[in-house]
């Protein structure tokens, strides 16, 4: 092979390998473009079930929570329990309270009109969504019951993936989105939803690596 040949070749395997790192990019910037709705898939109205489940995180989950009890789309409510953050035991030892998570919960639920007797918690701490899904399902035990999890509109994806690996699809479970936290599927528009978005993004990301989401 001539070197004038093996100079052509280079600058087409060369061309090829820039038209293929193009392409990537866009795909790339096409996916982060669209991200946002992508992950925002839960129903605006759900069918009625028996349960509606709160994963643990923006308290605008436990008003939508409260809304669907009132409008009869459910007859319980069930609350996450979620690990302490560490701070919060800090200031526990300095003799300062701090109201756990599932009490404040509970006591909105109960503002807005949700008997005491009609909510639960869930077994157990949950230190992410993943434990949240297996709390669910020794919640459920044998029952076969239809649930409604509510949870954030970024977030709506993931929890979907996760509780429905936990649970099966022979369970009818729904995910759905709070429509009282704002969230922009444009999100580079808004710091909020960007910060929301790249977490996500990030944690997706761990959980096809490690197919064992940590969060």
């Amino acid at each position: 092979m001539t070197a004038a040949l093996r100079f052509t070749l280079q600058g087409r395997i060369c061309r090829w390998a820039l038209v293929v790192l193009a392409t990537l990019l866009l795909l790339m910037l096409a996916a982060l473009v669209f991200a946002g709705r992508w992950m925002a898939v839960g129903k605006g109205n759900p069918e009625p079930a028996d349960v509606v489940v709160i994963l643990a995180g923006s308290y605008d989950r436990t008003l939508h929570a409260a809304d669907l009890y009132r409008k009869g789309m459910a007859r319980r409510v069930v609350v996450s329990r979620p690990v302490p953050e560490p701070v919060h035991l800090r200031l526990a030892e300095r003799g300062i309270p701090v109201t756990p998570e599932e009490d404040t919960h509970k006591r909105i639920l109960t503002h807005l009109g949700v008997p005491g007797s009609a909510i639960d918690v869930l077994p157990g701490y949950a230190r992410n969504t993943r434990d949240e899904a297996a709390a669910l399902a020794r919640y459920m035990g044998e029952r076969s019951l239809r649930v409604i999890v509510v949870t954030s509109p970024f977030h709506v994806r993931r929890a979907a993936i996760l509780v429905g690996r936990r649970l099966g699809q022979a369970q009818l479970i729904q995910v759905v989105a709070t429509p009282y936290e704002e969230f922009e599927w444009r999100w580079w528009r808004d710091p909020a939803s960007a910060r929301a978005v790249l977490l996500e993004l990030a944690k997706l990301l761990y959980f096809v690596v490690q197919r064992d989401p940590g969060q």
